[in-house]
Order: C-alpha cells, then sequence, then structure tokens
C-alpha cells in the first residue's frame, strides 16, 4: 500500500489530490489484474525513491504505463492540472505510431514509414500520352503560309508541292478526360480533389515564311509576343484579341536535341522559346452588378493564361527563310488553379523534329 500511495503521489503532484485520486480507484484496484503485477515489480529505496525490481523487462514497464493510464481515466475526482500527466515514450512504443503497411497500397510500396523513398534512385514520372502530328511546308512561298492543329486532330494543308514535313508533339496526362463525351468535356481532370476541366485549348501551328529566322523570337518581347508569333495573322480570329495586349508574365529559352541536316544521324540543338502570357477581360463589370473580383481598383484580375512554346527552324540546310512552329495551351483563371503544373508540363513537352 506504501508503494500505491508514493505512485499516486508521483502522479497528482500533492498530499491532498493524492488522498482523493487513491479513494477512487481503491475499489477499482482490486478488480485489476494488472495492478497486483505492477506493484509486485517495485520497491522503496531509502531514499524514498520507487524503483522497478525488473527494470530491464520491457514487460514490466508496460504494465505500469497501463496501469497509470487506466488508473487516470478512472479518476473522476482529479483536477484538470492532474490529468495532464507527463508520460515519456521510448522506443517500445514506437508501434503505437507506426500505420499498417498494406503492400497493395502504391504509397507503401514506394515510401518507407518515415516518409522516405524507398529507393533513393527511384524516379516517379507522371503517366503520360503522347500526341503526334504532322506539317506539310511548302517549298517556297512569297506569302505567309498557315497549317493549324487543334486538340490533337492533324492539320488539313493545301500544300502541294511541300518540301518538307516536319513532326510536332506534345505530352498529356493521362488522368484527363482525352475524348469529349456526353458524360465529360475534354480536358476534364476527375482526380481527387480537382474535378474539373484543366485546359480550355491546345494548338500547334505552322508559320511559314521566306525571310523568317529566329531573330523574330529574340525580339518578341520588344515588339510583341503575339505580334512576333503572327497571332494577329491567323484569320477568323482564331485567338483573342486580348492576347494582342497580354502581358508577358515570363519568358525562357530551352534547348532540345534535332536532328542535323548536314551529318545524318548526329543532332543539334535547338532553341525554343517559351512565354507566359496573360490577360484580363475586355469588359469588366462592378461590384454591385455582381463582379466580386472588381474591388474598385479600376481593372479585373487576369481572366485568361496562354502558355507558349516557339521555334524557328530551317526546313533545309542553306535556306534563308524557315518555319516557325508554336504550340499554345489556353486556359482561363479557374482551370489554371487546377491544373497549372499539369498545363505547364504540357508546354514544355513540346517538340519538334524533321
Amino acid at each position: 500500500m506504501k508503494t500505491l500511495q508514493t505512485i499516486l503521489l508521483l502522479a497528482v503532484g500533492s498530499v491532498s489530490q493524492t488522498w482523493a485520486f487513491r479513494a477512487t480507484i481503491s475499489s477499482e484496484a482490486k478488480r485489476s489484474p494488472f495492478i497486483t503485477n505492477a506493484l509486485s515489480s517495485t520497491r522503496i529505496r531509502d531514499d524514498g525513491c520507487v524503483i522497478a525490481t525488473g527494470a530491464t523487462s520491457s514487460e514490466g514497464h508496460q504494465k505500469r504505463r497501463y496501469f497509470l493510464l487506466q488508473s487516470l481515466g478512472l479518476a473522476t475526482l482529479i483536477p484538470a492540472s492532474a490529468a495532464s500527466f507527463p508520460f515519456i515514450t521510448n522506443a517500445a512504443d514506437d508501434f503505437i505510431y507506426k500505420r499498417e503497411v498494406n503492400e497493395a497500397d502504391l504509397t507503401s510500396q514506394l515510401f518507407n514509414p518515415d516518409g522516405s523513398l524507398r529507393d533513393p534512385n527511384m524516379i516517379v514520372e507522371a503517366q503520360e500520352k503522347a500526341v503526334d502530328l504532322s506539317f506539310s511546308i511548302p517549298s517556297y512561298s512569297d506569302a505567309i503560309h498557315i497549317n493549324i492543329a487543334m486538340d490533337g486532330l492533324q492539320p488539313t494543308s493545301l500544300v502541294t508541292d511541300a518540301a518538307t514535313n516536319l513532326r510536332a508533339s506534345y505530352n498529356l496526362p493521362l488522368k484527363w478526360n482525352l475524348k469529349e463525351s456526353l458524360q465529360l468535356p475534354l480536358y476534364y481532370d476527375s482526380s481527387e480533389g480537382k474535378n474539373g476541366k484543366s485546359c480550355n485549348r491546345i494548338t500547334v501551328y505552322s508559320i511559314s515564311k521566306n525571310d523568317l529566322d529566329a531573330t523574330i523570337l529574340k525580339k518578341a518581347s520588344e515588339v510583341g509576343v503575339a505580334k512576333s508569333l503572327f497571332m494577329d495573322r491567323i484569320s477568323n480570329d482564331y485567338f483573342d484579341k486580348g492576347v494582342q495586349k497580354a502581358d508577358l508574365i515570363s519568358g525562357r529559352t530551352v534547348r532540345k536535341p534535332i536532328q542535323s541536316l548536314k551529318e545524318k544521324g548526329e543532332f543539334d540543338e535547338q532553341v525554343y522559346y517559351e512565354f507566359d502570357l496573360a490577360f484580363a477581360p475586355a469588359e469588366c463589370p462592378g461590384y454591385m452588378e455582381g463582379n466580386k473580383e472588381n474591388l474598385g481598383l479600376g481593372f479585373c484580375p487576369y481572366d485568361s493564361i496562354y502558355l507558349v512554346s516557339a521555334t524557328v527552324l530551317k526546313t533545309n540546310e542553306g535556306d534563308e527563310g524557315g518555319t516557325m512552329m508554336c504550340c499554345v495551351v489556353e486556359c482561363n483563371k479557374n482551370e489554371w488553379k487546377i491544373a497549372n503544373s499539369d498545363l505547364r508540363r504540357i508546354r514544355n513537352s513540346f517538340k519538334v523534329l524533321y
């Protein structure tokens, strides 16, 4: 009994609280098989400290812990301060925090319980589908020749004397709906937490002109990206007119390999210019008219985002002119919130081959 009082004094922290605590659990102590075992494994040293006779026994340690937890849970007279009795966990208690490993679970197969990769050299790649397009390029043209492919459909070319066929491609995530149906629109992402259309339209087009070279892309930030990419020259208002006054959010160059025209089997570096364009809607209703995004600052947030990748290639070695190939990924602000990382990967995957 003296041992039990000592343990309770350590748990509650004061003499008055201990007697109330002991009175509450005394009747329960007789019915708990763990209490007898816990008491029989402890003794009091001459200096008053409670020690375990089997200190190296993890079983006794767990029984004492269970006894204190059960006792604190049964006591109805313990004040709030005593309920926060501190317990120190050790390696024997780690199983409390480990989740059950299901080998069929993909997360469990890729990651250890601590969150690290099971194989540090493992590279997890997104599942994608390549969209391949073929463009016929005329041998000579005084005017501008344009071929357009929208949403993966092959371009309809009017070229009768094609000198070169260029191949363009980009990758789409398989988690998107890649075929429009009555149930789901094109580019709908059914992933958990998204469930929305992720992209408005993807366009790949070619511009062939005798005096066309990469200089036009180098000066795009000065002249205007839409004008440099001939977006204003595509008929039937294919692109929203707002893109002609769009803000250039960012731009960079990327180098990708391409087959050499000089030596068969060799590869050169092809420079691609990537632009992020954004523009606001033409009309911006006031806040009182139901537009909660108009805060009276005189403008509305961006409503349309265009991710562009463009490059200029020579169709034949020695040609002065060339062909510009452009990929434009269009989305609105809601689609951007859902899939901005996927949209960037699509734009970055664009490449052109001979």
